[in-house]
């Protein structure tokens, strides 16, 4: 069965939203595990292309940095033998109201935001380098 993907839908459900009510209903649960139920909520329910391992596990990295998660108990071994760890929401930073809608924003402010290129133009005012590349000083 092939799925055809959509534009951004603003229904769709936010990444930190997805994370807080999985880690509350299983009680504790792998990055890998709750990024492989989003993949799939995205693509059945919303044909929304889901995003990379590695972008999420960064976004799970900063939910655990800003002490949102945190892991529960040891490691254990999985069939593939890396370790598998496994997080928990906070106690009492359950409520939604606690959970910031963009924690990379939280952790690194505006900079973030606007990005490298936006932030060096808008906020620093260094100009934007001229385009195509520089010239060689001939050699006579």
């Amino acid at each position: 069965m092939e799925v055809l993907l959509k534009p951004r839908n603003p229904a769709m459900p936010s990444t930190w939203r997805f994370i807080r009510t999985w880690l509350l209903v299983t009680g504790g649960d792998s990055c890998y595990r709750v990024w492989k139920a989003f993949s799939k909520s995205l693509v059945e329910e919303h044909g929304q292309r889901p995003p990379t391992y590695q972008s999420f596990s960064r976004y799970w990295w900063n939910l655990k940095q800003l002490g949102l998660i945190e892991p529960l108990g040891r490691p254990r071994k999985s069939k593939g033998g890396k370790p598998l760890q496994l997080y928990r929401v906070v106690p009492r930073r359950e409520p939604e109201k606690m959970w910031p809608t963009n924690p990379q924003f939280e952790m690194y402010g505006e900079k973030v935001r606007l990005g490298k290129r936006r932030y060096k133009r808008r906020v620093l005012k260094i100009p934007p380098p001229p385009p195509g590349r520089p010239r060689r000083e001939s050699i006579i």
